[in-house]
């Protein structure tokens, strides 16, 4: 009796993917005639399944040579494998790290529309706060992570996000909110003192993928008599930015120091 599974698999398929695993560090060139000995397959197959992978970005012609190496597209599907990852996953470490250094409550949370959507929350192991719930929505416009979530935003797609979630920002107000939103972008992160709730200080940055997007948006958020708000701009934002980059490069980004 033929095995169920077997019965949907695509032999060329499963033939194209054993070329991809005969590379590795020590072999990054593979003949055609190594694909046709090793895989037990006519070489004219052989070089289709390779000119197929080649056209599809995944191996390449190697220099002054007919053979093939690993194209860019393999590591394309890493990339989009790592960032295809549970973003809290990534950075529930990291982020406790910042709560443990920072002694302060932080978050993590993403756009949706206009609302900003809390998706992890850490208190202060030893302070008792009234810390948001995950799945907490808040209007962008109202929370430093929102802020740092619209980052890179033109005044017309920030009214235009405003407008759609049926919030009213009229050409001013947008326009305001806009020359915020880019002055704090251009030194990299948001810092709310008490703006929108007495006595709350918070330094957000957002969290970007392999291209670049930002994808999600942190803070620190507590009392801002705590020390760590006593250098709000400098040691704490710089805190803050670390551990954004560390997110950001579990989700493949990379260029940032």
């Amino acid at each position: 009796m033929v095995d169920t599974q077997e019965r949907y698999i695509v032999p060329a398929l499963r033939r194209g993917l054993a070329i991809l695993r005969m590379f590795d560090r020590a072999r990054r060139v593979v003949t055609v005639p190594e694909m046709s000995r090793e895989l037990g397959i006519p070489r004219g197959t052989a070089f289709r399944l390779a000119v197929t992978l080649e056209a599809e970005g995944f191996l390449q012609r190697a220099a002054n040579s007919n053979a093939f190496q690993l194209g860019v597209g393999v590591l394309g599907l890493g990339f989009d494998y790592l960032g295809s990852l549970d973003v809290v996953e990534i950075a529930r470490p990291i982020l406790e790290a910042l709560r443990d250094e920072t002694d302060a409550s932080v978050h993590l949370a993403i756009g949706d529309g206009w609302d900003v959507v809390y998706l992890l929350s850490l208190s202060s192991r030893h302070r008792i706060s009234g810390n948001l719930a995950v799945g907490t929505r808040m209007q962008a416009h109202e929370n430093s992570i929102g802020h740092a979530l619209l980052f890179d935003c033109s005044a017309q797609e920030l009214f235009g996000l405003a407008r759609a979630a049926g919030v009213t920002l009229d050409g001013d107000e947008a326009e305001r909110l806009h020359k915020t939103i880019a002055a704090e972008a251009a030194r990299g992160f948001v810092f709310f003192r008490g703006l929108y709730v007495p006595g709350i200080a918070s330094v957000a940055t957002p969290v970007r993928d392999r291209a670049g997007r930002i994808v999600a948006g942190i803070n620190v958020s507590d009392y801002e008599t705590l020390p760590a708000f006593q250098d709000a701009e400098g040691a704490l934002a710089e805190a803050v930015g670390r551990s954004a980059r560390r997110i950001s490069q579990g989700l493949g980004a990379s260029g940032l120091a």
